[in-house]
């Protein structure tokens, strides 16, 4: 009967499409990438780590790269979202924001992507080392979120189709890749 109930679930789980997460394999023209950043240390490492881990050849050079991926400031706002009887803050939404664009050495434009997460947070008016501490957590988290998310995008991308033109003065007009909000789980 054990046995039977086991097969029934990997055949439930693999009919459904849960998979593991692992490798997220990048197209062939992204496998040498020029990183440039402007985000924190340590969203750099977690992006270098996971684009070393998935195959992907970083260069120290743009010329030598086959793309050059660049990273904006990751913004993450802390917003009020909940008032408690007393007056005090009871919750906090943390939203982040970042941009990148990728452009291939190969062709004229780029690609414009953007991405948006959030978390919740309880505020403990009594405990105020430990809502410091979760913060710091939540933080981290929305960060390793938006590795996986870069990833993603990375992953599913069709450059020719998605292509904007090199007028970086004027970026109102271009349409960014947005993706949907996390909603505390990520996406």
């Amino acid at each position: 009967m054990r046995i039977v109930a086991w097969i029934l679930t990997v055949t439930l789980l693999a009919g459904c499409g849960w998979q593991l997460r692992g490798v997220t394999p990048l197209p062939p023209e992204y496998r040498v990438l020029h990183l440039q950043s402007q985000a924190s240390n340590s969203f750099n490492q977690q992006l270098r780590l996971q684009l070393e881990f998935n195959d992907v050849v970083l260069a120290d050079e743009a010329d030598a790269a086959q793309a050059v991926l660049t990273i904006g400031a990751l913004e993450i706002e802390r917003r009020t979202l909940s008032i408690n009887s007393s007056g005090q803050i009871g919750e906090y939404e943390l939203n982040g924001r970042l941009e990148a664009r990728l452009q291939r050495n190969d062709r004229d434009g780029f690609v414009l992507i953007e991405l948006r997460g959030r978390r919740y947070l309880s505020n403990d008016v009594s405990n105020v080392v430990g809502t410091a501490n979760s913060e710091q957590q939540q933080r981290a988290d929305l960060e390793r979120d938006m590795v996986r998310q870069l990833l993603r995008r990375l992953q599913r991308l069709n450059y020719d189709s998605e292509m904007q033109t090199d007028d970086t003065s004027a970026t109102p007009g271009a349409t960014p890749i947005d993706s949907p909000d996390a909603n505390g789980a990520g996406a």
